[in-house]
């Protein structure tokens, strides 16, 4: 997935504000720790492009195991747990971890993603990942998952000009 990351982690975000809401008076912050976790994953983007140079597929990077997320989910869980119910640096922590692990599950249905790294290195997708054109444009607009990106960012869109 490449343009729905972002307005995942927007959506999310906004839905889950209103639980923290007592936690945080800061509504632009919460959605930008939300939406920082959303593409936090793709920081080995640098990595892969500038150092590895295509070697292996960033998704075999650690920032791309779904076990790291999880770790980082259930830390800023127990963060939330043990803190008091004004502070909001926990909210900031869990929206960050939820969107990153929101980022595994969405690359799920674009590419591999090794759900069990790294104890073990099965690649997992929910789609067949045959090419049937020569671009790579080509077969990246015309896949079912295309709309599923477009969803995203139709609903993101739907949810930020919604009057409420």
């Amino acid at each position: 997935m490449i343009f729905g990351h972002l307005p995942a982690g927007y959506i999310t975000s906004k839905l889950l504000f209103k639980k923290f809401e007592a936690r945080t008076s800061f509504y632009k912050a919460f959605m930008f720790w939300g939406m920082l976790g959303a593409i936090a994953p793709d920081v080995d983007l640098f990595y892969y492009y500038m150092i590895d140079v295509y070697k292996h597929s960033h998704h075999t990077y650690l920032t791309h195991f779904p076990f790291f997320w999880l770790t980082l989910l259930l830390l800023s869980v127990l963060w939330l747990l043990l803190s008091k119910n004004r502070d909001q640096n926990p909210a900031f922590a869990f929206i960050f971890a939820i969107n990153g692990l929101i980022h595994m599950f969405l690359d799920t249905f674009t590419g591999n993603i090794f759900w069990l790294a790294p104890f073990l290195n099965t690649p997992f997708s929910f789609v067949s990942l045959d090419l049937e054109y020569n671009s790579w444009g080509l077969n990246y607009f015309t896949h079912w998952a295309f709309l599923l990106e477009l969803f995203i960012i139709l609903w993101a869109v739907f949810l930020r000009f919604r009057k409420s």
